[in-house]
């Protein structure tokens, strides 16, 4: 797994462990790219995070079934992403 894809991922488990925290109880775990964009840029601060980059990491993860684009939450011009691995 590439360096970008492992920064998404644990951005995105740790927002579904915080969701897990406040909600209590398990829901299903979803996140908009420019929510990623704008977490890894206070996770990893002086790096410049792109969102096209990182749809084509997320469409990468995607592939492999750790992420999937929701179809509901999703719209043109904005992909809400779902986490799939707990």
């Amino acid at each position: 797994m590439s360096d970008v894809k492992s920064k998404i991922m644990q951005v995105m488990t740790e927002g579904a462990d915080q969701q897990r925290q406040w909600a209590q109880g398990e829901y299903p775990f979803r996140m908009a790219t420019w929510n990623i964009r704008c977490a890894m840029e206070r996770k990893f601060p002086g790096v410049e995070w792109k969102s096209a980059d990182l749809r084509k990491e997320l469409i990468e993860l995607a592939k492999e079934g750790l992420v999937s684009k929701c179809p509901h939450e999703s719209r043109i011009g904005q992909a809400v992403w779902r986490l799939e691995v707990k």
